[in-house]
């Protein structure tokens, strides 16, 4: 049993590092405690076969792969899937960007060709639509240490754009708002990277 649990163990591990989880954000998906998983990594406990299943299908494996020690041709063929995976999540995203961008430039084209308006204003709200998407793709399955970033261009871009908007009722006053949004944003991610690191020291802790 012993020999199982390792087998298990180490296969845990390695699944959760090459998907770049931690073990606080696995157990956010499995509806877990972090000491569980620490406690499955480290060979203590063993998962049920229902925890084992929802493992697997969130991997993307399968229970013979989990409890199996001898398959390292099928660990490099899940690695390059990963690779592969990721590479096709980026374009997905940036497909994405540049098709609003693509729509933007259509739409302004077309409003100067056919009505003579000139609509410069789409290229400002063309910035907080572009960050809104890259947002919508990032919290699906991008980086948290991103999101901050991307909420702070979103924050300012729509400022900005409602500025440009309504120029004409001089209402720049409106960037006063960004200084506590910033700061707002700034918070969160602070609480975000404190609670990394409390977990990351957590499992350098249970490596020991």
């Amino acid at each position: 049993m012993r020999d199982v649990r390792q087998i298990i163990a180490e296969n845990l591990i390695e699944l959760r590092k090459v998907n770049k989880l931690t073990q606080l954000e696995l157990a956010e998906k499995l509806n877990y405690s972090d000491k569980a998983i620490s406690k499955w990594e480290r060979g203590e406990s063993l998962p049920d076969v229902e925890i084992l299943c929802q493992i697997a299908e969130l991997y993307g494996v399968t229970l013979d792969y989990l409890v199996n020690k001898d398959h390292e041709e099928a660990t490099q063929e899940y690695k390059i899937s990963k690779e592969r995976a990721n590479v096709s999540k980026t374009i997905i995203t940036w497909l994405s960007v540049f098709s609003a961008i693509l729509v933007v430039v259509l739409t302004y084209i077309l409003m100067l060709t056919i009505s003579k308006t000139n609509l410069w204003i789409l290229f400002v709200w063309m910035v907080p639509l572009c960050s809104t998407i890259l947002l919508i793709f990032n919290c699906i399955w991008g980086k948290r240490k991103y999101r901050y970033i991307i909420l702070s261009i979103l924050m300012w871009s729509m400022l900005a754009s409602f500025a440009l908007q309504f120029m004409k009722y001089n209402i720049w006053l409106i960037f006063i708002l960004g200084a506590p949004g910033q700061i707002i944003i700034f918070l969160i991610s602070r609480l975000g990277y404190l609670k990394r690191k409390g977990q990351s020291k957590m499992e350098k802790d249970s490596d020991k």
